[in-house]
């Protein structure tokens, strides 16, 4: 019996369990079975050494960053390590598997998902380290204790231990909500441990970042309705049609380690919450802006997407400049004077990879580079990887405009107009905390203006030159939300064409396509065909319930308050009518 395997069996918990019912024995090991990673260092050697083969030929490298004074290995030898990373593709696994073992010969066990045990390829990735877990398990108390039980048995390993917290794969480019359950088991299966040898349980989240998503093509799909496919061997051949791609590079940034302490532990369900959401916050604060996804945000700016090269670095530098100024993480290759040559990189990779054409204008002598309409919703993947470091700006830009035509008048509403802010997009991305939202507005106020401003009330007294320094600063971001708002205002028209029904999300579905389809041909207020996405228009959803003009019961939904709707639809027509009159008004002035 392996040592693995022995270990599992000595769980606390299974002892306890097999004391009772030992005939329970025979379907832990079948679930342990089920389960299991089986490391093989030469097989990961081997692996390795094709990858550095075939890596050159899609990706232009691995861009590895650390916290200045890190020491990774002699953190893994002191503590109980789990890395806790996003998950934006399945070259996720390879990528973090491949890059650890080339750089630090540090063995990983990595949780994956029980749809990806299939033949031939189910046996390679448990040679690698991949140990696999099914979706849901709620019902199956064996199943679970024998999943706590394995994790405990690599703990008391000392193995590191990598999964992703998501629970899936983001086919957005936005984070996803944590997952709750493998926090839980890891911090319960760790305070089994003999306390005389248990080192600190340290979760160390890790911001990934990919130039281009292999499946990317596949994500837009289902964003804009299709059915997940189920992943299958046959899906292997398709890799073959990686090779005529580029995929650039993949940024990795390790964030600072966060320490359980089980003495402070008193309620496990509110203190696995509160380190979910740590460790997505800090994938989120430290998640880079790297080339693509600059370019990706610069370009979809822009409802035709036409920009000359010009133009494009112009309003790239503006970003970066902004970044720098606010500790807004910018990847490797867009510091210093690598940002003109790493930008003309990614803009060849989307060429390369038919997500940007060409188009000349021989009279004018002008080379306009735009984004292929029926692409745009895939390159929205990489802009919005990167939208929640400006959600402070994109507030501030309305803020402005409001404060000018009147409507803001004191500090308090000031305040309570940058919170409303915020609820409109809760349900879009990681927000800032209030007090932190108002901190960086205060200092983007003070960087603008020359002068350090404590309090928003000040905002009141400046001059007319000091609010266009501000606008100035923050116009960059003016329409770089324009596609929420407007999914946001579909969605309101969809709820006053139902409102004389009961209809499901599916229904609701069908009218909000039709609503943004004829919006687009015949309307004043739609412009970006990005707006029209299934997970944007599922999130109105529950934005409407939190606001109280839509019910739900046994599934259907139903318009309770027509009047407010009516009030949101003017609202948010207004919203996006000041996004362009403020970004056209404040560009005339410089």
């Amino acid at each position: 019996m392996s040592k693995v395997r022995d270990a599992v069996l000595s769980y606390p918990k299974i002892k306890e369990r097999l004391s009772s019912r030992p005939e329970d024995k025979e379907k832990i090991l079948k679930c342990y079975d089920e389960i299991k990673g089986d490391y093989s260092a030469a097989m990961v050697k081997t692996v390795s050494t094709l990858i550095d083969g075939s890596f050159k030929h899609l990706y232009d490298g691995i861009n590895f960053e650390v916290p200045k004074g890190m020491d990774l290995i002699k953190l893994t030898k002191e503590n109980n390590v789990i890395l806790v990373p996003n998950h934006q593709s399945h070259a996720d696994y390879v990528a973090m598997t491949y890059l650890l073992f080339k750089e630090h010969n540090l063995p990983v066990y990595v949780a994956g998902g029980i749809n990806l045990n299939i033949f031939p390829i189910g046996n390679l990735f448990r040679k690698c380290g991949c140990f696999f877990i099914r979706r849901k398990f709620n019902s199956d108390i064996l199943y679970k204790l024998t999943f706590e039980a394995y994790v405990y048995a690599l703990l008391s390993e000392g193995h590191v231990i990598e999964f992703f917290f998501e629970g899936g794969r983001s086919r957005t480019g936005k984070l996803l909500p944590p997952r709750y359950g493998l926090f839980q088991m890891l911090i319960e299966a760790h305070s089994q441990l003999p306390e005389s040898s248990r080192k600190p349980l340290m979760f160390m989240p890790v911001s990934l970042a990919h130039e281009a998503v292999p499946e990317q093509k596949a994500h837009a799909k289902e964003l804009r309705g299709a059915q997940k496919e189920a992943e299958h061997a046959t899906q292997l051949f398709k890799l073959l049609k990686l090779f005529n791609k580029r995929l650039g590079t993949i940024h990795v940034r390790v964030n600072e380690g966060i320490v359980i302490d089980h003495k402070k532990i008193s309620d496990i369900k509110n203190s696995t919450q509160e380190l979910a959401f740590d460790c997505f916050r800090a994938v989120g604060k430290g998640m880079p802006v790297t080339p693509a996804s600059l370019l990706a945000l610069v370009l979809l700016d822009e409802p035709a997407g036409a920009l000359t090269w010009k133009r494009i670095e112009e309003n790239a530098f503006e970003v970066i400049n902004f970044c720098n100024k606010f500790d807004i993480p910018v990847s490797e290759s867009l510091r210093g004077d690598k940002v003109a040559n790493s930008l003309q990189r990614a803009l060849d990779i989307m060429i390369t990879n038919k997500k940007v054409q060409i188009v000349e204008k021989e009279k004018l002598g002008l080379i306009y580079y735009v984004i292929k309409p029926e692409a745009r919703v895939e390159v929205l993947y990489f802009k919005n990887m990167i939208l929640h470091h400006f959600l402070v700006p994109c507030f501030m830009n309305a803020a402005w405009w409001n404060m000018f035509r009147g409507n803001i008048k004191t500090a308090n509403g000031l305040t309570k107009f940058l919170i409303s802010k915020n609820k409109e997009l809760k349900y879009e991305f990681y927000l800032p905390e209030t007090r932190e939202m108002i901190n960086l507005a205060l200092r983007i106020i003070s960087e603008a203006i020359g002068r350090k401003v404590e309090n928003l009330a000040e905002a009141f007294n400046f001059t007319p030159q000091e609010l266009f320094q501000i606008a100035s600063m923050v116009k960059r971001f003016s329409t770089a939300f324009t596609h929420i708002y407007e999914t946001y205002y579909i969605g309101c028209m969809t709820l006053k064409h139902l409102a004389v029904e009961q209809f499901n999300s599916e229904r609701f579905l069908q009218v909000a396509k039709d609503i943004f389809e004829l919006e687009r041909v015949h309307g004043r207020i739609v412009k970006y065909s990005e707006s029209y996405t299934v997970p944007h228009l599922k999130s109105t959803l529950e934005y409407f319930m939190k606001m109280g003009v839509i019910e739900k019961n046994l599934g259907k939904y139903k318009v309770v308050d027509l009047k407010k709707i009516d009030g949101m639809i003017e609202h948010f027509a207004q919203e996006l009518n000041d996004q362009i009159t403020f970004n056209l008004k404040v560009s005339g002035t410089n």
